[in-house]
């Protein structure tokens, strides 16, 4: 009889010993291994000091981020970023990327990304990708990044620019821009979209640098040629859209000021242009003769790579 119930207590513990081999088989690990492709031009001069140093790395299940997985790893020419993480086997997760300039966003939650104060405009470049994956084994993936942002430049010629600085004329060199446009403040690097419904208004302050820039402009007997203009904004802007939508388009309200006095005085103030087009991934030029009279504008979408993929003028008065 003692023996009988010895043998039926050792029972419970034959049966949680199972338990724990069976729970130990399905929570095993593997490593599993993202190298994520940046694009060319992230090392090259987009604007004019535009660069990106700190890749972020996030593991989220069920939507959820696992926090102990984020990783940073720093940006450095000619070296593989690779992040690594140990899995769960059987388990899917979804693998969000972001890279960027260190300090220029708030990355603490990578469903909501958004800007720091207090950083120059050139400084906000960046660029994103998500993948989903379903662990059976080790494994690899190349993940390739692109720009969840569409960059707008505004530039004039140098004739219209002259025009005004001259001390002949009204002696009143740019310095400041002021862009008013409708775009978003937050991106879900988990989703690739930005967060909420509407756009808001958002305002920009701007240098106006006057450095040189060559834009390709499209002809009405179907050819183009390059012209030159001097900068007077750059700014990347959040728009609604993933890489492969179509442009969204926003009015953009711009006065641009100089420093002639310590109070800026208006060159021009509140003009508005109704519909500017702007895409994730690609840049928009928005150049001609802002500065004085009659404003001959030419937009240039540009994709990832900066190949010209639509020109267009419009005249307005």
């Amino acid at each position: 009889m003692k023996k009988l119930i010895y043998l039926l207590l050792t029972l419970p513990l034959l049966f949680t010993s199972c338990q724990n081999d069976e729970q130990a088989v399905s929570e095993e690990t593997v490593q599993v291994s993202f190298t994520a492709g940046l694009p060319q031009q992230m090392g090259t001069r987009a604007s004019s000091s535009s660069s990106v140093d700190k890749l972020y790395c996030a593991v989220f299940e069920n939507g959820v981020e696992i926090t102990a997985l984020r990783e940073t790893i720093d940006i450095v020419d000619d070296q593989d970023l690779v992040f690594a993480p140990r899995l769960i086997r059987g388990r899917t997760y979804d693998i969000a990327f972001w890279a960027s300039k260190d300090g220029a966003y708030n990355v603490t939650n990578m469903k909501s990304i958004s800007r720091n104060q207090g950083v120059a405009e050139e400084n906000f470049d960046a660029f994103t990708a998500c993948t989903s994956i379903t662990v059976n084994g080790n494994a690899s993936q190349t993940i390739t990044l692109y720009r969840p942002l569409a960059q707008l430049k505004l530039g004039v010629t140098e004739e219209d620019w002259n025009g005004v600085a001259n001390p002949a004329t009204f002696n009143m060199v740019p310095t400041k821009i002021q862009l008013k446009l409708n775009a978003y403040t937050a991106f879900n690097a988990l989703e690739g979209e930005a967060v909420g419904n509407n756009a808001e208004e958002i305002t920009y302050m701007l240098d106006a640098t006057g450095e040189l820039f060559d834009v390709t402009i499209a002809q009405s007997n179907g050819t183009s040629t390059n012209k030159t203009f001097k900068s007077i904004g750059m700014c990347y802007v959040l728009m609604k859209g993933t890489l492969q939508n179509e442009s969204s388009t926003s009015p953009v309200t711009f006065s641009i000021f100089d420093q002639s006095t310590p109070i800026a005085n208006a060159i021009r103030e509140n003009v508005m242009i109704p519909y500017v087009p702007l895409r994730s991934n690609y840049k928009t030029h928005l150049v001609g003769g802002l500065l004085t009279g009659t404003i001959t504008y030419n937009i240039a979408l540009y994709t990832g790579d900066y190949v010209t993929d639509n020109d267009h003028n419009k005249e307005i008065e």
